[in-house]
């Protein structure tokens, strides 16, 4: 049977969500996941909250999911020593670095690939499955069939989500937040500005950006024949009466294997919705009815379903989840009780009290039952008297049922102790190693284009180190890409943020093409396309998709074959000079930052067709920013912020060890593109109508 994995945000959380139904729960700690605006736990808290779900047979997944900066590594893994110790069953990271250091420091620690990670194919699966990760949160976007070929083939466990919001963008991929406003996803303090008013160019207005909240209510037995191992259910910012309601009811559809009912999607509807629900991408139907807004109830409506919620889980509490046996012997000399949980925790008690001759009426064998299975007020239960106890009582004894309740509690309370341990693990100390390689100098500028026209007589006079050219536009014009590369432009492919493994015979068919056209360099934008340009035998650079921040990730991406990676533009310089760089890097010094990237295609939204080659596409938020949409491979969209960062005035961020500046042209002509190169290669001046922005760079993220 699947797993049941619900939100905690607090201890509160924690009782919520086990006394409705989960066996496991997800809860942060520290400062060193996404959802770091909620309580969270203490040490203490953390502690109590994990030896409360181990009692209760309950898994503990900690959420580590946000990107580190080197300067934190100490303090992240003294907080994974802390986990590791304190018996959490598995941490959920996004970051490729914490994770190398994971797996060396804390070997017998489960890792799960956060859906930070943005993995949505079998490549990406078997990638993280010899990273070390143990399960895989896929992406949110998957497809039933999708769903189904990684959990039959990546031989890891799959997680999915069911129920809980769904963001526009991919998980991992979203930068809005940290450009506009310096609060980012990827740092655990998203602000949500997809669920704000937008208006189109056209002058229609509406939440374009705002999906309802998913409910995969009636997918449950489908997904369960697929294999999936763990169904998640988003909310640790929602209240602990939210998740035990939600808990509870897909707690009885997976045990009894069957969609909801008219009545219990009403109740999902009430404690929260955004006009409704969607089943998201599951059955990889995109349209308008994916879209809403929040839905605010009157208290009235949804009290009584809160207050019998919390009734559940209120102090005290306790469902029946333990199974144990129970063999108690009595003798004129005393009585025994032995206790087992079935899994290794066997404990026996006695007292050696004489047991008197009755003198009225013996104690029999039922009324030794009937004191034995008041489990009440603990985790633990007897499934069937008749088989799991055992009971040895001579005729004609009184057994007071004070002693037996006494040894009952006693051998219970002990069990209990004993569930709650955490298991030994090995512990590898963690020391800090910068500056291990020393920050090089400034070597000069790439170029990233989407069109091949925006190549212009200035590059080719003064030319990029790598000019990283979309596959698309390279395969399509396969004389051109020869021409150029006999001219000695170092053309290099730029792989598509995201495709589907239905998608990737196409890939694969186009990065043939470019190769025979002796392109042999290529730039991955996530780990799940490692592999593949890998079998290919290309050179691999790293994209700014993989959110690269610290220099452990580095000497992550260095062993499975990359050469070369851009950094991530949501540091500061500082936070860039401090990377220890044991490979060539990337920072990206020009360009109208990607925002967002969307399977659902906001460009057709606007006019209920595709629409994306007839000019391009905007978005104007309530302060009169205007934010290009650009089409992409696979009918999806990037949002790209409405500035463009420019550095070429600038000298500080060539100090900060990266070799290279990319130079990233998107939405420019021919003729601006190759000014924008002037100014950067000849310090020519350039001038912006709308003016430009200086980037995170001096601002930085919360």
């Amino acid at each position: 049977m699947p797993e049941l994995l619900a939100p905690a945000g607090s201890f509160e959380g924690v009782r919520a969500a086990v006394q409705s139904g989960a066996n496991a729960v997800y809860l942060g700690f520290g400062t060193f996941n996404a959802r770091r605006g909620a309580k969270n736990f203490s040490r203490e808290e953390m502690a109590e909250a994990i030896a409360y779900c181990r009692t209760r047979g309950v898994k503990t997944n900690v959420t580590f999911n946000i990107v580190a900066l080197d300067r934190e590594l100490s303090e992240a893994m003294e907080d994974v020593r802390f986990l590791s110790e304190a018996g959490a069953d598995a941490l959920i990271v996004q970051d490729l670095g914490l994770a190398r250091l994971i797996r060396e420091h804390a070997p017998d620690l489960p890792l799960h690939a956060s859906t930070q990670m943005t993995i949505h194919t079998l490549d990406g699966a078997l990638q993280a499955k010899k990273l070390g990760f143990s399960r895989v949160v896929l992406s949110r976007e998957c497809t039933l069939d999708e769903i189904e070929k990684i959990t039959r083939e990546a031989g890891v466990e799959t997680e999915v989500f069911v129920h809980g919001a769904l963001c526009m963008c991919y998980s991992g991929q979203c930068y809005m937040s940290s450009v506009i406003g310096q609060r980012s996803g990827n740092r655990g303090l998203c602000a949500q500005p997809c669920r704000l008013p937008y208006t189109y160019d056209s002058g229609k207005k509406g939440y374009p950006l705002s999906l309802k909240d998913l409910c995969a209510a009636k997918w449950i037995p489908t997904l369960t024949q697929m294999g999936v191992s763990s169904f998640k259910i988003e909310g640790r910012m929602k209240r602990p009466e939210y998740s035990a309601i939600v808990t509870k009811i897909y707690a009885d559809l997976l045990r009894e294997q069957r969609g909801p009912t008219k009545e219990e999607n009403e109740v999902l509807r009430k404690v929260f919705s955004r006009d409704g629900f969607t089943d998201g991408y599951l059955t990889g139907k995109v349209d308008d009815k994916m879209f809403g807004t929040k839905t605010d109830l009157p208290m009235s409506e949804v009290k009584s379903l809160y207050e019998e919620a919390a009734h559940r889980f209120a102090e005290g509490k306790e469902a029946p989840l333990v199974p144990v046996t129970m063999s108690c012997t009595v003798t004129p000399d005393g009585i025994s009780l032995g206790v087992s949980d079935g899994e290794e925790h066997d404990v026996g008690t006695a007292d050696h009290e004489p047991v008197e001759q009755a003198k009225n009426r013996p104690t029999t064998r039922d009324m030794l039952v009937k004191n034995l299975v008041k489990t009440g007020g603990t985790p633990f239960y007897v499934a069937n008297p008749d088989d799991d106890l055992i009971i040895d009582l001579p005729d004609g004894l009184m057994v007071p049922a004070s002693r037996i309740n006494a040894l009952r509690r006693t051998a219970l309370n002990t069990v209990a102790m004993l569930r709650g341990l955490p298991p030994k693990r090995t512990w590898k100390p963690f020391q800090t190693s910068h500056n291990r390689h020393k920050n090089a100098a400034f070597e000069g500028y790439t170029l990233e284009i989407r069109k091949l026209s925006q190549l212009t007589p200035a590059m080719q006079a003064h030319k990029p180190q790598t000019v990283y050219v979309p596959l698309a536009e390279l395969a399509g014009e396969p004389d051109t890409v020869r021409s150029l590369l006999s001219e000695g432009m170092p053309l290099a492919v730029h792989m598509p943020r995201i495709y589907t493994d239905a998608e990737q015979p196409e890939i694969e068919r186009m990065l043939d093409v470019v190769r025979d056209c002796g392109v042999q360099t290529a730039c991955a934008m996530n780990v799940g396309q490692l592999p593949l340009l890998r079998r290919k035998g290309f050179t691999v650079h790293g994209g700014f998709g993989l959110n690269v921040c610290n220099g452990a990730a580095l000497d992550a991406l260095a062993e499975l074959g990359v050469v070369r990676q851009t950094l991530s533009f949501e540091l500061r310089t500082a936070q860039l000079r401090d990377i220890d760089k044991p490979i060539q890097t990337e920072m990206v010094v020009y360009g109208h930052l990607p925002l967002m990237i969307f399977e659902n295609c906001a460009i057709r939204r606007k006019t209920g067709k595709c629409s994306c080659k007839q000019g391009i596409t905007t978005l104007t938020d309530r302060t009169g920013q205007r934010f290009a949409l650009l089409p992409e491979f696979g009918c999806r969209n990037t949002l790209l912020n409405s500035k463009p960062l420019y550095l070429a005035d600038k000298d500080d961020w060539k100090k900060v060890g990266a070799q290279l500046g990319r130079i990233c042209l998107t939405t420019e002509l021919p003729e601006r593109a190759g000014e924008i190169w002037q100014a950067y290669t000849e310090g020519r001046e350039v001038t912006f109508a709308d003016g430009f922005t200086r980037g995170l760079y001096g601002r930085g993220v919360e």
